[in-house]
């Protein structure tokens, strides 16, 4: 450990300094904190990009976001062997709490600050617009349930997958249309001219909360998009858990408030909860691998999500 440690340090020009070993990480002390050292699998270019959307948003106003350090050879990263490193700040806090009504009112905060100084940062990749996804997933779910039917040989997953296949494709269908309804489309295409920032994979842990203060970091996958979809993206999460105390109208409205909303976002975040994203995930997960058996875990995934279909209706209608 202390080889590798050591030798991390002087390529990111730290002096002699102890290093704690942390699950997948190393912790160093230095005169304005702790920084972290830890392996990544990201692409070099993905990392670079990185670091300049951490230092562009920091320098619009958004300071909360995990700072990248450069190496001695002036980059965000130092490759030994076939192994990369990254140097970034140690955030000592917690992973945000879904469950918690103060933490997701914080990140909703977070959230809308977060678009704002991320208003015409260049550099990331423009994702597929979330019409487009609908009706990918649409092709996806009928290709499927023809081939599922022309098996000789129906697994568990397969039956149940048949037997409920009719009703999400009508919420997918529903999804399609009520966003045909909007002016999306429009606000999409401004978006991505003025190329609004997403995080685009938002997660609790991407959500870590210091004192009064949510970060929103891994931001290696942030994409140009509406910040409607960001939200939407992340009060789906909400949504499904169990433990839902904030209404999510509340939420909208908070994050409102900072940034404020098109006229037709509830209308937008309504098309995008109802869409059948996680019976979609669960069943390309399953038939991507062709199998012929039924993994224990993944039935009990779709299981489970039909079981608590109704009732994740039944929350998000009051939106």
């Amino acid at each position: 450990m202390s080889d590798i440690s050591t030798t991390l340090a002087g390529c990111f020009g730290l002096a002699s300094t102890r290093a704690r070993k942390e699950r997948g990480h190393f912790i160093f002390k230095t005169e304005t904190g702790l920084v972290r050292i830890y392996k990544t699998f990201e692409r070099h270019q993905a990392i670079r990009q990185r670091y300049d959307i951490s230092n562009k948003l920091n320098d619009a106003g958004f300071p909360w976001t995990d700072e990248i350090f450069l190496s001695i050879y002036g980059e965000p990263f130092v490759q030994l062997g076939r192994e990369t490193y990254v140097m970034s700040e140690y955030i000592s806090g917690r992973e945000m709490n879904l469950d918690n009504q103060q933490d997701i009112l914080l990140a909703m905060q977070s959230l809308a600050k977060f678009h704002i100084a991320g208003r015409g940062i260049a550099g990331v990749n423009t994702s597929a617009s979330i019409s487009e996804t609908f009706e990918s997933n649409i092709a996806f779910l009928t290709k499927t349930v023809k081939q599922a039917n022309a098996s000789s040989r129906l697994s568990d997953f397969d039956v149940m997958f048949i037997k409920n296949i009719d009703q999400y494709l009508n919420y997918a269908t529903d999804s399609v249309n009520r966003l045909a309804k909007t002016d999306y489309a429009n606000i999409y295409l401004y978006a991505v001219a003025e190329k609004h920032l997403c995080h685009n994979i938002l997660k609790e842990e991407s959500l870590p909360i210091a004192g009064d203060t949510c970060y929103i970091i891994n931001l290696h996958e942030a994409t140009i998009d509406t910040q409607i979809t960001d939200l939407a993206n992340f009060l789906r999460r909400y949504a499904r858990r169990s433990n839902r105390d904030v209404p999510i109208h509340k939420l909208i409205e908070a994050y409102d408030r900072i940034s404020p909303l098109p006229d037709s976002a509830l209308a937008i975040i309504n098309a995008i909860l109802v869409h059948p994203w996680q019976f979609v995930k669960i069943a390309r997960q399953y038939y991507s691998k062709k199998r012929s058996w039924t993994p224990i875990a993944i039935t009990s995934r779709m299981a489970s999500l039909l079981e608590e279909q109704e009732d994740y209706n039944k929350f998000i209608a009051f939106i």
